[in-house]
């Protein structure tokens, strides 16, 4: 059966791409976010920046941007209304083509759009993935500003039914490479999008109480299939306004942003299965309640194997043992999980677990420049990377070296200077003689 996404892209080598941008008093980052976005050499672009009532000068900082790139418009559903309203407002200015969502201090690496535009075309594909670097802010997350770079990675094809048993096995839709989210680190047709519209209560898309995750797993199970690209298009961003650290940081305003935040996302409780407890931040948590609330829309085509509330309760403890969490954060999550245990007979075998369970010292993420199994860090501070733009420069220029320079390329660049410097070292002819170019011995006076 022909692709009509295929068909269409065949006939239209620059389809339509939209990158939302729901945000709420993030001004002084998303600027940086707007000159990644105005760098781009896409025309069939449009940039939505949807702005959730905010305080600061967010309004002055997109319009004045679109006086410069007319792809960006400033857009808001009016008052505050939360992150996922806004986000489900800002989805719905979306026109037909392609959609990938940022948040304030996220945003695209140099030619991403055409490069993304390109791998689609090649593929004949409706979702993808890649590996998104990350970049933090100096004192967002430590002292001084870090950027995170995977190590190359090839392109593949990857079966939905393998990525979703995985997220079972692993419960922990974050750290999957993978994951087909359209949130920075995919991107998604807006056909998959309307599908899954039609098929959730009152024609939202985002049903969840946070929008990241749930988009990779329900998407994945619209298609059998998915692209993953080994190249970059985009890359993440932490802000000291980020709301996975508010959580984290145990200071009184960050606590303050936290508190905000819940106020809202509390609203929208998680699945029934989870006891219809309010959004919980664990990792663990948050991707049983994407898996379980995918799986109950009527028709989603996705399949996977049973999860274990048990083996969910032991990874979500182990998580909120790692010594980042503060003790009024621990004591919430606890209380979250033992509801949890409760609505299925599991009250008992947890607490035996939380007895027997020892926190990890508090401690902080590591700072400076080192290497894992799979990413790089750069101490961004050391080497004048101050903003999201520099970063994003970086992170292609970096990619690009890591990518072309393979063995070979190194041992062939090695060889051909060996070669050129024996070749300006070796002897050649001799000057010739006086005679051939003497004019004759001059008198001196």
């Amino acid at each position: 059966m022909d692709n009509p996404v295929k068909n269409t892209m065949n006939k239209d080598r620059q389809p339509r791409f939209t990158v939302i941008i729901p945000t709420k008093d993030r001004a002084e980052y998303l600027k940086h976010t707007l000159r990644t976005c105005a760098l781009q050499d896409y025309d069939n672009l449009e940039i939505l920046v949807s702005d959730d009532g905010s305080t600061d000068q967010t309004r002055e900082v997109v319009e004045e941007a679109g006086r410069k790139d007319p792809r960006i418009r400033y857009v808001t559903p009016g008052g505050c209304v939360g992150m996922r309203d806004n986000f489900e407002f800002a989805l719905d200015q979306v026109k037909p083509g392609f959609v990938i969502a940022m948040g304030g201090d996220d945003g695209i690496l140099p030619y991403g759009v055409s490069r993304l535009a390109d791998f689609l075309l090649e593929t004949g594909l409706e979702l993808a993935a890649w590996p998104a670097p990350m970049f933090s802010y100096a004192k967002a997350r430590m002292e001084t500003g870090q950027l995170v770079l995977h190590r190359p990675r090839k392109s593949r094809i990857v079966e939905s039914s393998i990525f979703l048993a995985r997220q079972v096995e692993t419960l922990n839709y974050i750290a999957d490479i993978e994951s087909p989210m359209f949130y920075v680190k995919g991107v998604a047709s807006t056909r998959l999008v309307d599908q899954v519209r039609r098929r959730s209560p009152e024609g939202r898309f985002y049903v969840c109480p946070t929008p990241d995750g749930y988009s990779g797993i329900v998407l994945a199970g619209e298609v059998e299939r998915f692209a993953f690209s080994g190249e970059a298009y985009t890359i993440y961003g932490t802000s000291p306004t980020s709301q996975g650290l508010g959580y984290l940081a145990n200071d009184q305003e960050a606590k303050k942003r936290s508190d905000d935040f819940f106020k809202h996302v509390s609203a929208v409780p998680m699945h029934p299965e989870l006891a219809g407890q309010p959004y919980s931040p664990l990792i663990t948590v948050m991707t049983v309640d994407y898996l379980l609330t995918a799986r109950d829309l009527p028709g989603w085509p996705g399949r996977f194997p049973e999860i274990s509330m048990s083996r969910m309760l032991e990874k979500s403890l182990a998580e909120l043992a790692h010594g980042l969490y503060g003790g009024d954060r621990v004591l919430r999550e606890l209380r979250i999980l033992d509801q949890i245990a409760g609505k299925h007979g599991l009250r008992d075998e947890f607490r035996r677990m939380v007895q027997s369970t020892r926190r990890f010292a508090a401690k902080s993420p590591f700072e400076g420049d080192g290497i894992s199994s799979d990413r790089v860090f750069i101490d961004c501070t050391r080497y004048g990377i101050h903003d999201l733009f520099d970063a994003a420069y970086a992170a292609y220029c970096l990619g690009n070296l890591a990518e072309k320079a393979t063995p070979g390329s190194i041992a062939r660049a090695f060889a051909g200077s060996v070669a050129y410097r024996l070749r300006s070292l070796r002897k050649g002819e001799p000057f010739p003689g006086p005679a051939s170019w003497s004019e004759g011995e001059q008198g001196v006076d």
